[in-house]
């Protein structure tokens, strides 16, 4: 068995802390990741990675008066789907629609070919 095949699925929720000088925590910021590992302990480490990876700060300059940083601050959860599980669900939220669309309106998904964001 190769060692891809050994390894599981799973799937970390990540947080990372908006800070300003002078005022603190001032917004929280989640993601989720999935990956395959092959341990709950490796899977660990490498959300880790994946979080300290993404810390970043910006400067004070002609834009910001004041030094911002993005902290990792945790993994929030951890959890192993298994090697057979084929979808992964990320729920992204709501948000107020803007359009208007009759209730009467078709929808037709497969009109449509998706953008690539890669």
């Amino acid at each position: 068995m190769s060692a891809e095949k050994q390894q599981k699925w799973f799937q970390a929720r990540l947080r990372w802390a908006m800070m300003e000088e002078g005022r603190g925590l001032i917004r929280w910021q989640e993601s989720e990741h999935i990956f395959r590992s092959d341990s709950r302990a490796t899977a660990f480490q490498e959300a880790l990675r994946i979080g300290r990876a993404k810390e970043y700060s910006l400067i004070p300059d002609e834009r910001n008066e004041v030094a911002i940083d993005y902290r990792f601050a945790e993994v929030t959860s951890l959890e192993e789907p298994g090697r057979e599980c084929t979808a992964f669900e990320v729920y992204l939220g709501e948000r107020k629609a803007t359009e208007r669309i009759d209730f009467d309106h078709a929808f037709d998904p497969e009109a449509g070919v998706p953008m690539s964001v890669f």
